[in-house]
C-alpha cells in the first residue's frame, strides 16, 4: 500500500514509516525522564491512528488475497509492536504528567519535603507541543491534587492547627468568581482568582419503577397510608369545625326554648319515650324538663303540673 487517504489529504507510505519510527523513539526517551517530553508534532496521536488504520487494511487485504502468508505474519508482528509502544508510551507520559503535576503543586508548599524556593518550581509546560487531550488530563489532575490535600487536611499537617483557618472556602457548584469578570491577567489582586473547594454534588441513584416488586410497594403504601393525600387545608378544618359548634349552640338553644319544666302529681302507669328516644319512668314529685308536646300532654291529663 503506497498512500493512505486522511481527509482530503493523502499520506504517503514514507510519511507513515517516519511516524513510526517517531513512535519507537519517544517510547525510548520518555522511559529514561520524567518529565513529559514534546511531541515531534500537535497531531502525533492522529497520525499514530492513521498508522495502524493502514496496517490493518494492509493486512485485510493481504489476508484475503494470500492467505496466512509470511507477509500476512510480519504485518501482524508489525502491529502488535506498534500498539505495544502506544500502551507503553502512554503509560510513561501519563505517569510523568501525574508526577509532574503532582511535584509543581507540592512545591508551593511551605513545609515538608516540597521545595519552598520560587526558583524550584518545575519549567511549565508548553502545551503548544503536547496533545490537547494530554492538556485536559493535566488540568483535571491539579482539581484532584486540590482536592486530595483538602480531605487529608493538608495545612494542618503542613502548618499546623492555626491553618485550618486558611484553607480555601468550600462553595456550591457554578460559583462564580470575581476575577472571571476581569480582563487583566492576574483578576483584580493580580494573583489570580482565590483557591476555593468546589462540593461535589449527591448522585441520588435512579430506581426503576418498574424494578419495584408490587409487594413491596403495597407493603409501603400500608406503611404510610396517608401517601398520596391531599393534605386538608387547615383553616377549612377549622372553619368547619367552628360551623358544626355554632350550629350545636343554636340547637341547644332551641331545644331549651322548647322543653318545659313539670312537676309529677302521679305515678306513671308505665315508662313513656321521650322525642329524643329516651325512656321515662316518672314518679309523684319528680321534677323533669321534657318537650312542649310531652309536658302538654302529661298536665293535660292531670299527671303533672307546669313549674
Amino acid at each position: 500500500m503506497d498512500r493512505v487517504d486522511s481527509g482530503n489529504k493523502a499520506i504517503s507510505a514514507t510519511q507513515l514509516q517516519a511516524i513510526e519510527n517517531q513512535l519507537f523513539s519517544l517510547v525510548r526517551q520518555q522511559a529514561k525522564r520524567n518529565h513529559p517530553i514534546d511531541l515531534p508534532r500537535p497531531d502525533f496521536w492522529s497520525q499514530v491512528s492513521l498508522l495502524l488504520a493502514s496496517i490493518d487494511n494492509e493486512l485485510a487485504d493481504v489476508g484475503r488475497n494470500e492467505g496466512w502468508s509470511v507477509k500476512a505474519q510480519n504485518l501482524s508482528r508489525r502491529q502488535g509492536n506498534v500498539r505495544r509502544a502506544v500502551a507503553d508510551l502512554t503509560q510513561h507520559r501519563l505517569t510523568s504528567f501525574v508526577r509532574h503535576a503532582a511535584t509543581n503543586n507540592l512545591a508551593l508548599a511551605p513545609l515538608g519535603d516540597a521545595l519552598t524556593d520560587s526558583t524550584s518550581s518545575l519549567t511549565p509546560l508548553d502545551w503548544q507541543r503536547h496533545d490537547a487531550s494530554e492538556r485536559a488530563f493535566y488540568e483535571g489532575l491539579g482539581d484532584l491534587i486540590e482536592k486530595y490535600k483538602h480531605q487529608v487536611s493538608w495545612n494542618v499537617l503542613q502548618e499546623g492547627i492555626l491553618a485550618a483557618e486558611n484553607q480555601a472556602p468550600i462553595v456550591e457548584p457554578g460559583t462564580t468568581q470575581l476575577d472571571e469578570f476581569v480582563k487583566d491577567e492576574g483578576g483584580i489582586t493580580g494573583d489570580g482568582p482565590p483557591k476555593i473547594i468546589v462540593k461535589e454534588p449527591e448522585i441520588q441513584p435512579y430506581v426503576d419503577p418498574d424494578d419495584i416488586d408490587e409487594e413491596d410497594r403495597i407493603a409501603k403504601m400500608n406503611a404510610y397510608p396517608t401517601s398520596g393525600i391531599i393534605k386538608p387545608d387547615v383553616n377549612l378544618v377549622n372553619t368547619s369545625i367552628n360551623s358544626n359548634k355554632d350550629e350545636n349552640h343554636v340547637d341547644e338553644n332551641n331545644d331549651s326554648k322548647d322543653m318545659i319544666r313539670i312537676k309529677m302529681l302521679q305515678d306513671l302507669p308505665a315508662p313513656i319515650i321521650d322525642s329524643n328516644g329516651n325512656e321515662l319512668d316518672l314518679m309523684t314529685g319528680d321534677v323533669e324538663f321534657c318537650d312542649s308536646v310531652l309536658a302538654t300532654g302529661l298536665i293535660a291529663a292531670g299527671l303533672a303540673e307546669s313549674l
